[in-house]
């Protein structure tokens, strides 16, 4: 009786993903608000009552898209870190980890990028859902700055309630403009790094008091 269960449990897992892929296409494509469960049903060819069992609203949907995506890049950056080791330098694991975000959201392996582009479609009060998961995500972010603070790599006289969030925001919103035929994920990683961690945009030696010296006179 076990083992009957399993291949049903299997397949009703991968119908949930179905679900969810197609879900965060439909989103994508229409929107949010402009999406109901008669067309998702539609989308994977499935009957009402049969779309039921796995789903019973769009919110319950939304929320499983959400909780999905954040667990695919809280789990990314979570390996990507591990994998250079407790001793390795501070710089070496944020960019690890700058680069394991960037990745998860950019990338067109398997389902990752349908999910991650969620998003970039909700409205406002839409992307405050599974607050509780997003802020154990930015810990480890406030981690590491808080890390590289000791040691002497990012800045103090900036508030981590404002870098951290603007740090994974604007990792999150590339996705907006990424357009795979003119660039790499490599070069949006490389870009990430350099502003973040390099001098941003501005140029080597170049004075970097000039806007505060000018708004003192």
């Amino acid at each position: 009786m076990t083992t009957a269960r399993r291949p049903a449990t299997r397949k009703a897992a991968a119908t949930r993903v179905e679900i969810l892929v197609a879900a965060a296409q439909l989103f994508a494509e229409k929107g949010y608000s402009e999406c109901n469960l008669r067309e998702l049903a539609d989308k994977v060819g499935m009957k009402a009552g049969s779309f039921y069992y796995h789903f019973r609203s769009k919110e319950e949907i939304l929320d499983e898209l959400l909780k999905t995506s954040i667990a695919l890049v809280t789990d990314a950056v979570t390996e990507a870190i591990a994998a250079e080791g407790p001793e390795a330098p501070i710089r070496a694991r944020i960019i690890a980890a700058l680069r394991a975000h960037m990745t998860t959201f950019l990338s067109a392996d398997g389902h990752a990028s349908a999910f991650m582009r969620v998003w970039e479609h909700l409205p406002p009060t839409m992307r405050r859902r599974n607050r509780e998961k997003r802020r154990a995500y930015a810990e480890i972010w406030y981690r590491l700055m808080e890390e590289g603070r000791a040691e002497g790599l990012i800045r103090t006289d900036i508030e981590l309630r404002l870098l951290v969030p603007f740090v994974i925001a604007g990792m999150s919103r590339t996705i907006e403009w990424y357009n795979p035929r003119h660039m790499t994920i490599d070069m949006i990683c490389d870009l990430v790094v350099r502003v973040y961690l390099d001098g941003g945009i501005t140029a080597p030696g170049s004075a970097k008091d000039t806007g505060a010296s000018r708004a003192a006179e």
